[in-house]
């Protein structure tokens, strides 16, 4: 790999080895690129075909008639193989001479792959949090380019940094655009990724690992996160299942929430679970109790009407009818969400807490009390309720690639955005309308993080149900 630094430096490292380094002049961005490392004994390059065997001393070739030698190399051989330089006789060949031919014509195949440029978009120098999620986002890039199969093409990797300014990001992503690239993965913020992607002039696809607002981006414009109405809709169906009598919604003004919202109401009204009330909060908002106690009391009011009792009347909690508050809000405003209903006591209510991913986001599960957040029922992607084999297998390629341990989660996320991309250019797409519907015909696609299917432009994640129980997800069913 070869990183070419915003001050000139280009630092090439290959397998996790120490390389030298040497200057070269580059203003703005840095690359990473794979490096063919070519021995000095090939210099001088040996051509063979099936039906010639190589033989000489070193630095001069010669072609030898297999007539004259009881050798024949079958095209099944593989040069250098054990059992095939045991059958070459001696004439004066050392072993390291009978691998170069081998080394040679597979250096000339590689020379014939196509390499393929891709680009990300980061603010790298931006504030120091939002820097350093970056930097792991694109580790997490690293490691699914450095997996890709190199028989199919190889891949360049040009890396720029937005700093967090739209304005920049504008100019960045024209100046991407003229240079070819195939697709750019980043633009973490949501506000990144729709000028982003209204920059465009040919459509060039983006992928995002966090921005919400890839709808509002135009076509060919992606993202990990986003509104999952499939999830909302199972989430609906578990509570038909389970048997609530009736659901009050709370969910914030932002269009991710609104349109997991619609979906859960749609699919409740279709079985016949009713909805009794519907509250949303504005975005950035921190104090929820107007909207917690108005669906409390509605909540109350149908139980109410349901059971014949009055306002006045007296009732046993064992006696309530199931009944539950479905929250499909962002992962950002659980820390504030969870711990107000607990003040207002619907958990003594027998009122349940149901939500969907943003209850079981990881950061979540870290840093909001267990007790806020313990016997919620939500949704997250399959494969995350244990390290499975994909799991498994990005950290050993992390380990390998780094040559350190894997201590974050977020690298994966940048993995799986950058895999999006590459399963789209695997089909032999390279225009970007090309590329767009490739994209968009992409069926469970495992990545580290989940499942990946893209349907009606927008990446879905297979989900699960889950119960939430001291901070660990317990599937359900």
């Amino acid at each position: 790999l070869q990183r070419i630094h915003n001050d000139g430096l280009r630092e090439t490292v290959t397998g996790g080895s120490v390389c030298s380094a040497c200057y070269s002049y580059m203003t703005g961005r840095f690359q990473v690129e794979r490096m063919s490392v070519i021995p000095i004994d090939l210099l001088f390059a040996v051509v063979f075909f099936g039906s010639c065997q190589l033989a000489g001393p070193r630095g001069s070739t010669s072609v030898i008639d297999p007539a004259q030698n009881d050798i024949i190399v079958d095209s099944r051989d593989q040069i250098g193989a054990p059992e095939l330089i045991g059958r070459i006789p001696d004439q004066g060949v050392t072993e390291e001479d009978s691998i170069a031919p081998q080394e040679s014509f597979q250096q000339a195949s590689r020379a014939d792959i196509t390499t393929l440029e891709i680009a990300t978009l980061l603010p790298n120098g931006g504030p120091p949090a939002l820097s350093e999620f970056a930097r792991l986002i694109e580790e997490g890039v690293e490691v699914a380019v450095a997996e890709m199969d190199k028989t199919l093409f190889n891949v360049r990797i040009t890396a720029m940094d937005n700093e967090g300014d739209p304005g920049l990001t504008v100019r960045l992503v024209r100046e991407l655009e003229d240079s070819k690239v195939k697709g750019v993965i980043g633009f973490l913020e949501d506000t990144s990724l729709e000028v982003g992607g209204r920059a465009r002039r040919t459509g060039v696809p983006l992928v995002s690992p966090t921005a919400r607002s890839a709808s509002r981006a135009g076509p060919g414009v992606y993202s990990l996160e986003g509104p999952d109405p499939v999830a909302a809709a199972a989430i609906a169906s578990y509570a038909h299942e389970y048997g609530y009598a009736r659901i009050a919604i709370l969910h914030s003004q932002a269009p991710a929430s609104i349109a997991e919202a619609d979906a859960f109401r749609e699919v409740s009204e279709a079985l016949g679970l009713p909805v009794v009330g519907r509250y949303a909060y504005e975005v950035g908002a921190t104090c929820f109790g107007e909207e917690i106690i108005a669906a409390q009391d509605a909540l109350r009011a149908a139980e109410i009407a349901a059971l014949g009792l009055d306002e006045d009347d007296t009732l046993d909690v064992e006696m309530l009818e199931p009944v539950a508050f479905f929250l499909p809000i962002p992962s950002e405003d659980v820390e504030f969400v969870a711990p107000q209903i607990v003040h207002y006591g619907l958990d003594t209510l027998a009122i349940d807490i149901l939500g969907t991913s943003g209850w079981t986001d990881p950061q979540v599960l870290e840093r909001v009390n267990l007790r806020h957040t313990t016997g919620v029922v939500a949704t997250t992607a399959v494969g995350r309720t244990e390290e499975g084999a994909r799991q498994f297998q990005f950290r050993k390629a992390y380990e390998a690639h780094f040559q350190r341990s894997l201590v974050s989660a977020v690298p994966a996320i940048g993995h799986d955005a950058a895999l999006v991309l590459l399963e789209g250019l695997k089909s032999g797409a390279r225009s970007p309308e090309e590329i767009r519907l490739a994209i968009e015909a992409l069926r469970e696609v495992e990545g580290v993080t989940g499942i990946y299917s893209v349907v009606d432009g927008r990446i879905l994640r297979q989900t699960e149900v889950v119960y939430i129980d001291d901070g660990i997800l317990v599937p359900i069913g």
